[in-house]
Formats: C-alpha cells, structure tokens, sequence
C-alpha cells in the first residue's frame, strides 16, 4: 500500500481522523452542556432562587464533576486541536505534496499546543489537591491525596521531536520552492 497520494495510507488515516474530531466535538458539546448545568445548578443551591433540582442529578453535579470535568474539557480542547492539525497535514500527503510551508507551523502549533497541556495540568494537579485540602475531603480507602509533580517525559521529547520536523518540513518547502525557481 502507497503512504502518500489518493488512496493511500494518509488517506485512511484522513479519514480517521475526520471520524475522530466530529466524536471529539460532540464530547465537547455534551461536557459544556453538563458544565452549564453544573454551573446553574451551583448558583440555585448559592441563592436559594430557582427550583430545587432532583437529588440524582445533584450527586451527579458534586464536587468530583466540578474538579474533573474542566480537566477533560482542556485535554478534549487540546487533543481537538492536534487532531484538526493532523488532519491539516493529512490533506497536503494525500495531495502528494508535502513540503509545504503550512506543515511546518501545523507541527510547531502541535508542539506548543502539547506544552500548553502540559503547563495546564502541573497547574490542575496542584489546584485538585489544594481543592481537597481546602474542603476537608475526606479520603476513602486509604489512598492519600497529595500534589506531586511527575515530569511527562515522551510529552517533553515529542515536543522537541516536533519542533525538530517543524523546521525539517520548513527547510524543505524552502528548498522544493527555491529548485522551482532554477531551470
């Protein structure tokens, strides 16, 4: 099987990937939906206006989904945006041309959008164990809530991988449009 052009392996991962940001925004969708219900459910319980929600969905909406549900939601919105990125640098090798000066910011977009990440959940993981310290959670099964900080490290060397075929694809397309220029 032929890895680039029509037909191809980069178009079935295309296709893959199409599959998989329509999935990834209907997950977006249904989490900021719950989110809003979230929210609205918190400032009736605060004000005391509004109707009094089912005790189901008010054990549905505690502490644990209000922790963890704007964590998924970065790492959806995160992943999201990698996968329109791939889905980008898909289209230019089933095109058959990929050297194209688009795909070396596609790469360094994809690079920093894995940093952001990154930063976003050292910070998530401090603010979740501040959360349960502040409001006296108690532990269940004797698992200790502490903050730590575990270095990612294939994030951080995909990071530099990425940058490192940035620039590859950047010094390519330069060179595909300078040999065009020559005759």
């Amino acid at each position: 099987m032929r890895t680039l052009g029509p037909g191809s392996l980069a178009s079935l991962l295309k296709i893959l990937l199409d599959i998989a940001i329509v999935v990834m925004w209907g997950v977006l969708g249904l989490t900021s939906l719950i989110m809003v219900l979230a929210m609205v459910a918190g400032l009736f319980r605060l004000t005391g206006l509004g109707p009094e929600l089912p005790e189901p969905i008010l054990q549905f909406l505690q502490l644990d989904l209000a922790v963890a549900l704007p964590m998924a939601m970065a790492a959806f919105v995160a992943v999201t945006f990698i996968v329109d990125r791939l889905r980008r640098i898909m289209a230019t090798l089933i095109a058959g041309d990929p050297f194209v000066p688009q795909n070396a910011g596609h790469l360094r977009a994809i690079a920093i959008a894995i940093i952001v990440y990154q930063v976003i959940r050292y910070g998530v993981n401090g603010v979740v164990a501040l959360i349960f310290t502040v409001f006296g959670r108690p532990v269940e099964t004797g698992v200790s809530i502490q903050p730590e900080f575990a270095l990612n490290v294939g994030a951080w060397i995909a990071v530099l991988a990425l940058f490192v075929l940035s620039e590859v694809f950047r010094e390519g397309a330069r060179l595909r449009d300078e040999q065009k220029l020559t005759i």
